[in-house]
């Protein structure tokens, strides 16, 4: 009996979110051969462009890659030496003019929540940088001002939250997004349950709280 109330409240509370790790220590999908991300999939070197499609999963999320200050360019991709981190993404310009947009965009109705990403600093430095993460479309999330990188043990920055959004989740750092890579950008998605969902876990749970009490 205590099974199957229990089943009932788990089928009410729709699918368990879903999570990733968007980590460009490249397998072979990271980056591509045309500057706006769109081209065909190729093994990565540095300076080269990531692809559009890196991060995707059907029908759950789109990530989208822009480098602002040039257009139609996707974000560049770099080996090592941005502290300990193995792998980032970052906007051509230069410390004084270069500026980094990742999208975080959840599909079919559902809800992102971005919850760490690592900043690291080239070339096993610190160096400055300013960071948002907004809803898109929607109001500025979390800011911060300052250094990134060259912590002890040559470590990047960590940032956690629990940022979350139906419109998606954007991330943008600039001045410098050139020598201040991103990488690790963990994230869930969670689908948004229809009320007869509410009800069905509501159920569930008070049934199983009832079945407890007469076990007492």
């Amino acid at each position: 009996m205590k099974k199957t109330l229990l089943a009932l409240a788990l089928s009410g509370a729709a699918a368990l979110a879903q999570a990733g790790v968007i980590d460009f220590n490249p397998p072979a999908s990271v980056c591509n051969n045309a500057v706006d991300g769109y081209g065909g999939i190729v093994g990565c070197t540095d300076y080269g462009y990531i692809a559009q499609s890196y991060g995707d999963v059907a029908g759950v999320l789109d990530v989208q890659y822009s480098a602002q200050r040039v257009s139609d360019t996707s974000l560049s991709w770099w080996d090592a030496n941005y502290n300990t981190l193995r792998g980032v993404a970052w906007a051509v310009g230069g410390d004084d003019n270069s500026a980094a947009r990742i999208d975080l965009v959840p599909l079919n109705g559902q809800a992102v929540t971005l919850s760490h990403f690592d900043l690291g600093a080239y070339s096993n430095t610190t160096r400055g940088t300013h960071l948002t993460i907004s809803a898109i479309g929607g109001p500025v999330l979390f800011s911060y001002d300052g250094d990134v990188g060259g912590l002890p043990g040559n470590t990047a920055s960590s940032f956690d939250g629990s940022w979350t959004s139906l419109s998606g989740i954007r991330i943008e750092w600039r001045d410098s997004a050139y020598n201040v890579g991103i990488d690790n950008i963990t994230y869930a998605v969670n689908p948004v349950p229809e009320p007869s969902a509410w009800l069905m876990l509501s159920l569930g749970l008070l049934g199983i709280g009832i079945a407890a009490g007469r076990r007492a």
